[in-house]
């Protein structure tokens, strides 16, 4: 089957296997960046006189500062698949830009997905988290290699783009009738990423049962309409 003709991304057996593969990485660097200041420390104390102190200051500062965000990214993890677990794919060409979009006031890279329920119209999402950006932004620049942008054609898109969804590329390689996710990556609307009713960020007037689903999807929590 193909990747979108299964009721939800989650029942896809290569996005699970994607999405395994992506949070153990992010548990193991976890694991790295929470032990590298301490192993650090100790070869410093150890094994080094204190002229080395200056230059290992700035190498230990780093990995606790990565061991204190990384968490955050693990939690993204788990939000990607309540999303996948909730919303089938989508594989289109879909149109995007690191340069500012015409119609918005964000600077931010975006991307432009259909309309659930308007057809013709299309809804903006920015790349508002700070994570895991490198890989979209290479592949995004206007003078990226042929070889790069072609990894974004298509974009998969499981979520509902007026609230938040899950992107990801086409792993290099793969079938073309059976095509691989790879680089899963969250995506929120603006106010979105706040546990709030999905209504106090609707501005476009979801109907009832897409707001349910959006609740059901992330344990919002808050007045209903």
């Amino acid at each position: 089957m193909y990747p979108s003709d299964y009721p939800t991304a989650w029942e896809h057996p290569p996005t699970r296997r994607a999405w395994a593969r992506q949070t153990t990485i992010s548990i193991l660097a976890f694991i790295g960046w929470f032990l590298s200041p301490w192993c650090l420390v100790f070869v410093l104390v150890g094994f080094l006189p204190t002229a080395f102190v200056a230059v290992f200051v700035i190498p230990i500062c780093y990995g606790a500062y990565r061991a204190c965000i990384q968490p955050l990214v693990i939690s993204f993890d788990f939000r990607i698949r309540t999303l996948l677990r909730a919303y089938p794919w989508r594989l289109d060409e879909t149109p995007y830009s690191l340069s500012a979009h015409p119609e918005a006031s964000s600077t931010k890279p975006w991307f432009e997905f259909p309309h659930p329920e308007r057809t013709g119209e299309h809804i903006l999402m920015f790349l508002h988290l700070h994570y895991r950006t490198g890989f979209w932004d290479r592949r995004m620049a206007p003078r990226a290699k042929p070889e790069l942008k072609a990894q974004l054609s298509p974009i998969w898109f499981a979520g509902d783009p007026r609230f938040f969804g899950v992107i990801a590329a086409t792993k290099p390689g793969s079938d073309k009738a059976a095509p691989v996710p790879r680089r899963l990556h969250l995506l929120v609307q603006i106010g979105a990423s706040k546990r709030e009713a999905p209504i106090d960020v609707n501005p476009w007037q979801a109907a009832p049962e897409d707001l349910a689903r959006a609740r059901q999807a992330v344990g919002w929590r808050g007045p209903r309409d």
